[in-house]
């Protein structure tokens, strides 16, 4: 028999969990994990993850020394000029996370807040463009902003809902103050631009997943008590 061939998986050092967790821990785990599975376990490949900043596995995506991202990577129109997208496997929005104590009426009452966002995120440039005289507290990973959010260093904190969804669930001190107009958005695998052969056999396979009932098991299993 030959060896498989190897599929190189980059992921985010920041574990956006319930995506995925953090990958030197006891127990890797998540959504993505799952599928990622599936979908490389069909097509008879197996997986390398690589785990750094978002940047570093952007450029080694860039260089051809991955071969995909799949961790919790937004669809966006600047992405897709150099980027390559499987179909989306994720629909989420973003929503602002509070003291369970405060109240978020409508967006105006983020106005002069303190907010915390993570760099490099879809959520940060949603704060730049929608509210950009706000003071801002950045944070390289999604645990240090929860963190703040908890010591009292920010007023609310700007997610992805379903990260957002898996942080309140082992944290009843916070909750979504409210989830924010006009930003649906999608997950779906990031590839090298031009590599339609790889995206072509993922989406077939995706199909497949979601034909099959195999998508929705897993979906399931990760996303019955979180709300987003």
């Amino acid at each position: 028999m030959e060896p498989k061939k190897i599929l190189k998986v980059g992921l985010d050092s920041a574990a956006p969990f319930p995506m995925h967790s953090d990958y030197n821990s006891e127990k890797f785990e998540g959504f993505e994990v799952d599928l990622m599975k599936a979908i490389t376990e069909h097509l008879d490949l197996e997986v390398e993850y690589e785990v750094s900043l978002w940047a570093t596995i952007l450029e080694k995506l860039f260089k051809g020394e991955l071969d995909l991202i799949c961790s919790a990577v937004t669809v966006t129109p600047s992405r897709r000029h150099i980027l390559e997208f499987s179909n989306p496997y994720l629909h989420f929005r973003l929503c602002a996370v509070v003291n369970s104590e405060d109240h978020l009426k409508d967006v105006n009452d983020l106005k002069n807040k303190t907010i915390g966002i993570r760099e490099a995120t879809e959520a940060e440039r949603y704060v730049h463009v929608n509210f950009p005289a706000n003071n801002m507290v950045h944070a390289e990973t999604n645990r240090e902003l929860y963190r703040k959010l908890q010591a009292g260093k920010i007023d609310l904190l700007i997610d992805d809902s379903p990260i957002a969804g898996g942080f309140l669930q082992k944290n009843k001190k916070l909750k979504v103050g409210m989830y924010l107009p006009k930003t649906d958005s999608q997950y779906a695998i990031a590839m090298k631009k031009g590599d339609t052969q790889l995206r072509d056999q993922f989406n077939e396979v995706l199909g497949l997943l979601k034909e099959n009932g195999t998508y929705q098991t897993i979906y399931k299993k990760w996303f019955t008590d979180i709300q987003f």
